[in-house]
């Protein structure tokens, strides 16, 4: 069995007017859709000129947005993907998340990363963008924050860039014992061990062997860590083009070629029929879980395509 979740970025693709409409449209489909969740990514800068993302485009602050998206859902679950821990203070996340969750009456999924895009991070202003290990410690800290803030009372911790002084969280969110943290990478050594210590999601990249692979180490790590491989949903994130027939591939493979990543991510291109039988090896490979980015969101056929042709397929697998 998988179930599917929908990224929606970019914000307005060949449209022009406020983007909360366009997320308004998709979310309210969503929710009625068989997908199981929603998910907004933590950027803040899209100049143009970047792999999937070629002209400058509007882009809105990830939680406020999911908060409007909380008020406004009734079932679909709702998350980032995933929020850099460099841009806030991750006692402040936490309040965020259980407000988020309050708000959703417990459909949060709290995603957390590491971060990687230095140019918005210091086109405003907020320093130099540190190393990978300084970020990646930043993110054991910042995890170690928010379930402290979650399971103790009082909250105390001492790190070396983040503290807590005592502190009585109140309110607690909804769901219980603490909404589900999913950790997003693909790094051996110290994300897929982050992952399986403190995640309940474990979110991935690449083709279904890398895949195979990258949850085989995450496997490892939680033999050694003492902690259950099962209690973690192995999820991948992918970017989806999809099409009634094969002409209409081979159009979108055109119109839509700018906005297609390059890089380490996957891209899935097809029918229904040809995505089917490309999710089939994923779960061959052990993923449990899909979360789809589409170019073409904005328009809703495609979703709406996807949702009914290729989730009911591999629902009940």
């Amino acid at each position: 069995m998988m179930r599917f979740g929908l990224q929606i970025s970019p914000y307005l693709l060949g449209s022009t007017g406020n983007p909360w409409d366009g997320v308004v449209k998709v979310a309210r489909f969503a929710d009625e859709s068989p997908f199981d969740s929603l998910w907004l990514f933590d950027h803040f800068l899209y100049e143009g000129d970047f792999s999937g993302h070629p002209f400058s485009e509007p882009v809105m602050e990830c939680l406020t947005t999911l908060g409007a998206l909380a008020a406004i859902t009734r079932r679909i679950r709702l998350g980032p993907l995933v929020l850099g821990v460099p841009y806030r203070n991750p006692a402040m996340v936490a309040k965020m998340a259980t407000t988020l969750d309050l708000i959703s009456h417990g459909r949060l999924i709290l995603g957390l990363g590491a971060g990687w895009h230095s140019r918005e991070y210091e086109g405003y202003g907020w320093g130099k963008f540190e190393t990978v290990p300084v970020r990646m410690k930043r993110l054991e800290e910042a995890i170690r924050v928010v379930l402290a803030l979650w399971t103790e009372r009082p909250a105390h911790f001492e790190g070396t860039y983040y503290r807590l002084d005592h502190v009585l969280e109140n309110p607690k969110p909804i769901q219980n014992p603490y909404p589900p943290i999913l950790i997003g990478g693909c790094g051996k050594k110290v994300t897929l061990r982050l992952a399986a210590q403190y995640g309940h999601f474990c979110n991935v990249w690449g083709d279904p062997e890398t895949v195979r692979d990258l949850f085989e180490v995450l496997r490892d790590h939680c033999q050694r860590l003492n902690r259950s491989y099962d209690e973690i949903t192995r999820s991948i994130l992918v970017t989806v083009i999809i099409g009634r027939d094969n002409a209409e591939v081979a159009a979108k493979r055109e119109r839509l070629s700018n906005y297609i990543p390059w890089g380490g991510e996957t891209v899935l291109m097809g029918t229904p029929d040809d995505l089917i039988r490309e999710l089939e090896r994923y779960m061959e490979a052990g993923c449990q879980y899909t979360i789809l980015r589409m170019p073409d969101w904005i328009r809703i056929e495609p979703v709406q395509l996807f949702a009914e042709r290729v989730i009911p397929a591999l629902a009940g697998h």
